[in-house]
């Protein structure tokens, strides 16, 4: 036996990086006997084998191609969603809900009548007939039909303001306003709260938004040095998910159109989308 085997290992064995070292000059040289079984291998009569062509193994194919160039437009369209002055303005032409900065607004309305604000939902602010109107408006408005067994039409009014005409719904659980008005004559705001929830839905062929929740008031007074029949009222409302109202909104037909529902007991969303498709 070899005195060399008995000797005691190294006590300074090299470290990693000296391995390493050894490693990368370690380049061993094949032996005659090696190419002469490589040459007699039977894989090497293979077709495959004889037609590959070596090119193939880096020059990418057709298909990949096309997938990077689709990858690189979803992460464009992802990294501009991600800016917020382009998100904000998409936000805005896509959806006709305005999210408001926070979940609590404070506005100033001025009120021909103390009374308006809280009357606006009673029977005697919708006093004109579909006819009349109709002949206010200057168009030929929309209704709900069939009409369902739980629902009746009480009653219409136009605001000249959005030259806007509203039907108003009642049955014994909710009410029901339908608005509607041509688009382009004024602002179409809705302003929704901070934590609402803004849901994509189907009318038909045309694309939807349907929101749960509304704006609560919580405080009124009448702005300081004003005491007429007319005076500005400041507002301070906070907007709450769990307030039972639903509001439905889209366009169709140079025309847009709103479905509220108030009420504990109100219809579902798909209840609403059922009507929305059923205007006639």
């Amino acid at each position: 036996m070899n005195n060399t085997m008995k000797s005691p290992p190294d006590k300074n064995p090299p470290d990693e990086n000296e391995i390493e070292g050894l490693l990368s000059r370690f380049k061993p040289v094949p032996s005659s006997r090696f190419y002469r079984r490589m040459k007699a291998a039977t894989w090497r009569n293979l077709t495959f084998a004889q037609n590959s062509v070596p090119r193939a193994r880096w020059m990418p194919a057709p298909r990949l191609i096309w997938g990077l160039a689709i990858l690189l437009m979803i992460l464009l369209a992802g990294a501009i969603g991600l800016i917020p002055p382009i998100r904000a303005i998409a936000r805005q032409i896509i959806y006709s809900f305005i999210s408001a900065p926070s979940n609590q607004i404070e506005v100033q309305v001025t009120l021909t009548s103390p009374g308006d604000l809280f009357n606006y939902t009673r029977p005697s602010n919708f006093p004109l007939s579909l006819d009349e109107a109709q002949s206010l408006a200057g168009f030929q408005a929309k209704q709900i039909l069939p009409l369902p067994e739980r629902l009746r039409l009480v009653g219409a009014r136009y605001d000249p303001g959005y030259h806007a005409l509203i039907l108003l719904y009642q049955s014994d659980q909710f009410t029901l306003f339908l608005t509607q008005r041509p688009l382009g004559n004024s602002q179409d705001v809705f302003s929704i709260g901070q934590e609402a929830t803004v849901q994509m839905v189907m009318i038909g062929d045309v694309q939807g938004e349907f929101v749960r929740g509304g704006w609560k008031v919580v405080s009124t007074q009448t702005a300081p040095g004003s005491q007429t029949p007319e005076s500005p009222v400041n507002i301070t409302a906070v907007w709450d998910n769990a307030l039972p109202q639903s509001t439905l909104r889209w366009q169709a037909g140079g025309m847009a159109y709103e479905i509220r529902a108030v009420g504990e007991d109100g219809p579902s969303q798909s209840d609403l989308i059922n009507w929305a498709n059923e205007l006639k």
